[in-house]
């Protein structure tokens, strides 16, 4: 009779993948993730890249005064059966981790809009007697604003795409400032939208904002490297106006969409506000959400390095 031999970690793999019916495309598993227990003694944070059909996973672990940089090491994703489309239909995804002492498999799989679960199975290989072990942690998916600068001159481009918007909805009473491990964030329970780093007033400033207009949908164009944010109050534009605001104001009926020097921007005028680089298609896209919801103004939070921005009427 022929021996089949399976090993505890390939049982664990093959368990996790057939514990779900559905299945998740590589989008699920990539960006920067945080885990939603801000006390945890395992894993901290992962970052999941994609570049053509490689993967890798960038992991933190708890450490005093700041968390342990794990490096970075091949993932591997798993799709259904051998013929299936690995980065359409994939559901579970590893990586591993080998130290002097130790080697650490991490088994990672959705768990929801935009949630992570992460199974680690951890064996200490220097001869220590210690007790192999496992872990579980849930990972919310980091969601953060990224500043919009202001430089120079200009040269044309139209602009025609097809509004499919994506959008993360919060509960505005329920948003908080947080200090989590040194670092001042916006958060809505266990899951943090906004980080501050050492700006506790821009934080609290931010948060007063949120309140004021009922901000409760964070929205985005091209994620998981979004280059283009904006912040709705129940799926219209913020409108109105509060004391002390930083705004910019411009015209959304003379907007355009211009390639300059290479760079795809918006601009009003001979004033550009927002940059795209190479990515013409999320230009235009922006470019009609702007249209859609008659957005006047970008305000900002702490320039002339904002740490946080949004878009009102």
């Amino acid at each position: 009779m022929k021996k089949i031999i399976v090993t505890v970690s390939s049982f664990v793999l093959l368990l996790l993948l057939f514990q779900s019916a559905s299945w998740a495309s590589v989008n699920q598993f990539t960006g920067t993730w945080t885990n939603t227990d801000p006390d945890t003694g395992g894993i901290t944070k992962l970052e999941i890249t994609k570049q053509g059909s490689a993967l890798k996973m960038h992991a933190w672990g708890q450490c005093q005064p700041e968390d342990c940089d794990w490096g970075t090491v091949p993932a591997f994703l798993y799709a259904p059966n051998i013929s299936a489309n690995m980065m359409q239909t994939g559901k579970v995804m590893t990586a591993n981790y080998k130290t002097g002492f130790s080697e650490t498999l991490i088994i990672v799989k959705p768990a929801g809009k935009n949630r992570l679960k992460a199974e680690t199975f951890t064996r200490f290989t220097d001869g220590s007697n210690r007790s192999n072990y496992t872990s579980s942690h849930t990972f919310k998916r980091m969601l953060q604003l990224t500043p919009i600068p202001l430089p120079p001159p200009l040269l044309p481009a139209q602009p025609n795409p097809t509004l499919n918007e994506d959008c993360v909805s919060f509960y505005p009473p329920n948003t908080t400032v947080k200090k989590i491990n040194g670092r001042w964030k916006i958060v809505d329970g266990n899951h943090w939208m906004f980080d501050f780093g050492n700006k506790k007033a821009e934080a609290y400033r931010a948060l007063q904002i949120i309140k004021h207009y009922q901000m409760n949908q964070s929205c985005f164009v091209g994620r998981p490297d979004p280059s283009f944010q904006y912040l709705l109050a129940s799926e219209k534009a913020p409108k109105g106006g509060m004391p002390g605001e930083d705004c910019v104001s411009f015209n959304p009926n003379t907007i355009q969409v211009k390639n300059i020097n290479g760079s795809w921007k918006i601009v009003d005028g001979n004033h550009w506000m927002f940059d795209f680089g190479n990515k013409k298609a999320e230009a235009e896209k922006a470019y009609a959400i702007i249209k859609k919801y008659g957005f006047t103004r970008s305000c900002f939070v702490g320039r002339p390095d904002p740490s946080f921005l949004y878009l009102r009427k």
